[in-house]
């Protein structure tokens, strides 16, 4: 049997309540930020310098960590003054 082929690009789950979204390069991201990672929002839990001040390595709970190479969409809490 053939499998009818969609050109539809699968939805992307609404980001975490209270937190906007912005391209960071890996310098730039902070513990408690948010990365969508295989359909779920994950929440940085630690995160490690790697082998150049442009790599991070990110830990997750519950998720095996990743190694940051270049600029991802990362969703930070909004900052109340």
């Amino acid at each position: 049997m053939y499998e009818h082929r969609t050109t539809e690009q699968p939805s992307i789950p609404t980001p975490p309540v209270g937190t906007v979204g912005a391209t960071r390069p890996p310098s730039d991201v902070r513990i408690g930020d948010f990365i969508l990672l295989d359909g779920q929002y994950q929440r940085v839990q630690d995160m490690r310098s790697a082998d150049t001040p442009a790599h991070r390595v990110l830990h997750f709970a519950g998720r095996a960590p990743l190694i940051m190479r270049e600029a991802l969409t990362t969703y930070r809490p909004l900052e109340h003054r």
